[in-house]
Order: C-alpha cells, then sequence, then structure tokens
C-alpha cells in the first residue's frame, strides 16, 4: 500500500512538473533579476556635449531639476533641466557614465558623433520615478488553469483503489 501511495504521489508530481510551463514556476525569479539588470545606453555627443531630456512616469516635461553626469564616483558635470525638460552637458568624452537626478538613475555609453555605432541616439530620456507597467496577461491564467485539470485528471487515474494498473500512453 506504502509502495503504491509512493508510486502515485512521484507520478503526479512528475505530472505536474510537466504541466507547468516553466515560465510560471519561474516567474518570481525572473521578474527580480530582471529588475536588477543595469540597460546601457549608447548616446552620441554633439561635439562633447551630452542633450537630454528629464519626464516622470506619465511623461510629463520636469522643470528645474538637477542632471549629474558621473564617471565612477566623481561628477563630472551637471546642468538643470530648462521649462522643455531639456538639459545639455559639455566638456564631455567618449566612456561609460552614469547619468543620474534625484529620483533616477541610466548608465549611458557616451561615443563622439563621427565614431557612434548607428544605433545610438542623439539624446537620452531620463524617466524620473517609479515606472509601472501591466504585464498580466490573462493566457497565464488559462495555461495554469489547464494545468491544474490535467494534474487532478492525472491524479484521479493513478488512484486506481489498490490494484495493479499500468497506465500507458499511445
Amino acid at each position: 500500500m506504502k509502495i503504491s501511495f509512493l508510486k502515485s504521489a512521484v507520478a503526479g508530481l512528475a505530472c505536474l512538473g510537466m504541466a507547468m510551463p516553466t515560465q510560471i514556476m519561474a516567474e518570481g525569479v525572473s521578474t527580480n533579476q530582471v529588475a536588477s539588470k543595469v540597460q546601457i545606453a549608447d548616446v552620441a555627443l554633439t561635439q562633447g556635449m551630452l542633450n537630454g531630456k528629464v519626464v516622470d512616469s506619465q511623461g510629463q516635461i520636469i522643470n528645474g531639476t538637477v542632471v549629474k553626469v558621473s564617471l565612477g564616483s566623481k561628477v563630472v558635470g551637471s546642468a538643470v533641466t530648462n521649462a522643455n525638460g531639456e538639459f545639455a552637458v559639455s566638456n564631455l568624452d567618449s566612456g561609460l557614465y552614469q547619468v543620474s537626478t534625484s529620483q533616477s538613475q541610466s548608465v549611458v555609453r557616451l561615443w563622439e558623433g563621427e565614431v557612434a555605432p548607428p544605433a545610438a541616439k542623439s539624446k537620452v530620456l531620463i524617466v524620473n520615478g517609479a515606472t509601472v507597467r501591466a504585464q498580466d496577461n490573462p493566457f497565464d491564467y488559462v495555461v495554469l488553469g489547464t494545468a491544474v485539470v490535467g494534474v487532478a485528471l492525472g491524479g484521479a487515474a493513478l488512484a486506481d483503489g489498490g490494484g495493479d494498473t499500468i497506465i500507458v500512453s499511445p
């Protein structure tokens, strides 16, 4: 009886493992890992000047915020946004910099205009504050519901009441 129950439990867990997509099982882990990764943007300098704009999470222009550009731990330039949310920091060379405001920070790879890769942008956009994205997909619930029903049906088929039945798939 114990061996039969153990076989049923192992088979049920195996069905559960196959039925649940890996994405659903690892969703919490991948969200945290993605959030902790730093994205580096390529930006072309205009005669040693970094141009950009600061907006809030709703896309509204932010006037009067201080933008700092750092190389390592040393601040190498700063500017204050104008009425259009625009700023310009001059006397910069090519390299990897941190661009920050009081509520946001980004890492950018600055290039002199003539050596910048084709994908480099001419301006940097800084979004102040938290950016909220809706990532709730109804299809995930359909997949999860199908997996639960499949596991329940598999468990019911395995719980045969004490016989030595072998389930064979075609």
